[in-house]
């Protein structure tokens, strides 16, 4: 393999992305994806044109350009590679590190620390101008279709276009904005420091940014804006560490990005229903994370767990984490075993209220939905419905193996699948309460269910919990540390 390596290093060498997470002044840096196309429309968010500064990151080109809107677009679009065959990826040394051969970076956590690993992606020296190309000549010649990767380009030229003049650029490019402007059609402003690069076929448009800035946009979106300083806190503390985990996936790292701007990873929109009480939450936990025996812990949440959190092996068949075992989140129901039939529904049938609470969290302490079963049949690809079966329960009361019977039978072995083939429900916590042509169910909670409760935050926050305590409950034997940029 190192011999084959080193054949297509010259073809590698040619398609040199920017890198993406940085690590400077003892802070993370991050690109958080903000909208991506073939083409892009940018504009100003008031009347009054918004002034960009352009740079091109391989070259000293920087310009100034001045208007209300900016569309972009690529230039010899059919002269452009745009999908390769990755062959093989090497690890470089820091020191061995220059313009010319760095192709991308990965985060790693090593010895309670967050790193970065330079690697040289090598691909094969054969390219095409899209994706299907690509799996056409692999399906011909036997190279494994995960191989195909979309090539990060440089030097591709765009345009950008104000209506009155028209600029062309190299990519990739920094571009910076004083105030704020929209992106991608979405009615949000965004400011500060923005990357424009090719990916595959793509034009990709990050918000370049460090994570303390990116956790103060998630946390009024996940947990709202006007909650309690504690669950503000407590939401700081978990987002930010469920950043840095989803870092170290690198689930994006080939759409060439760290993080998308969705629930995929986290509700990011910049500083929409930003206010004092979110700045003074972020500030005061400032790099603060989660670790357990020195390791990054995973500090998933999700919005209402109905009464109990459930584990992450239960939910998502993954290897048990003793800080996502599941706990009680209501002690009413505590005695109650939600994973059987009969303490399910006990615990359904009482009503649940809290007058402290919002309206969204409201909607998640008791629900019931409807759904035809001829809709629910088509949504499992069937003809008929004639039995649905609940065979399995996790510990928050979830449905996570369910059998229904048609014309063929249906196993759904996720709460994931439940929700959906029932319509997207709020959650698999729920019962059939009538089964007819109508199908009738009743439920409480929202979301998958695993780690911290986001309705249970607030109740907490609300009765004079801290958030060091509240964090101690959903994440069991964690720790907050400080202390982990190397």
């Amino acid at each position: 393999m190192r011999k084959t390596c080193l054949l297509w290093l010259l073809f590698a060498l040619l398609i040199i992305p920017l890198t993406a997470a940085e690590l400077k002044d003892n802070a993370l840096y991050l690109e958080v994806l903000l909208a991506e196309g073939k083409s892009l429309n940018l504009k100003s968010r008031d009347s009054n044109p918004a002034l960009l500064t352009i740079t091109e990151v391989n070259s000293p080109i920087e310009r100034q350009v001045q208007g209300n809107t900016f569309s972009i677009s690529f230039m010899n679009r059919d002269k452009l590679p745009f999908w390769g065959f990755l062959n093989c990826i090497e690890p470089i040394g820091l020191h061995s590190m220059d313009d010319e051969n760095v192709i991308r970076q990965t985060i790693v956590w090593e010895d309670g620390k967050l790193k970065l690993k330079n690697e040289r992606m090598i691909f094969e020296p054969i390219s095409f101008g899209n994706k299907e190309e690509a799996l056409l000549y692999a399906s011909e010649t036997g190279i494994p279709a995960q191989q195909i990767r979309a090539i990060p380009m440089i030097n591709a030229t765009v345009k950008i276009s104000t209506g009155a003049d028209d600029y062309y650029f190299e990519t990739p490019l920094r571009i910076k904005s004083a105030k704020d402007i929209q992106v991608g059609g979405l009615n949000l402003g965004f400011s500060g420091e923005f990357i424009l690069k090719a990916m595959g076929e793509k034009l990709v448009f990050t918000q370049f940014l460090s994570l303390e800035d990116y956790v103060g946009g998630v946390i009024q979106n996940e947990i709202g804006s006007s909650a309690p300083m504690e669950a503000l806190k407590t939401q700081a503390v978990a987002a930010r560490t469920h950043a840095i985990k989803l870092l170290l996936y690198n689930r994006h790292t080939a759409d060439g990005y760290d993080l998308c701007n969705n629930t995929h990873c986290q509700v990011y929109k910049g500083q929409y229903l930003s206010n004092t009480n979110i700045h003074t939450a972020v500030s005061e936990t400032a790099g603060e994370v989660l670790t357990l025996d020195g390791v990054l812990a995973d500090a998933t949440y999700h919005s209402s767990c109905g009464g109990k959190t459930d584990s992450s092996t239960n939910i998502w068949r993954s290897t048990p984490l003793d800080h996502l075992m599941g706990v009680t989140c209501i002690s009413d129901c505590d005695s109650l075993d939600l994973s059987t039939e009969s303490g399910t529904k006990a615990w359904l049938n009482i009503t649940l209220s809290d007058p402290e609470a919002s309206s969204w969290e409201k909607a998640t302490l008791n629900w019931s939905r409807q759904i035809s079963r001829s809709k629910l049949a088509k949504n499992l690809g069937l003809n008929s419905i004639s039995n649905i079966e609940i065979l399995k329960r996790g510990h928050s009361g979830r449905i996570i193996l369910m059998k229904i019977t048609g014309n063929k039978t249906v196993t759904l072995n996720s709460e994931y699948k439940i929700r959906q083939a029932f319509g997207n429900l709020p959650s698999s916590f729920f019962y059939i309460t009538s089964f007819g042509s109508t199908i009738s169910l009743k439920g409480k909670g929202s979301g998958h269910g695993v780690g911290m409760c986001q309705v249970g935050v607030l109740r907490l926050a609300r009765t004079g919990w801290k958030y060091p305590q509240i964090l101690e409950k959903y994440y069991p034997g964690t720790m907050i540390s400080r202390d982990w940029i190397e």
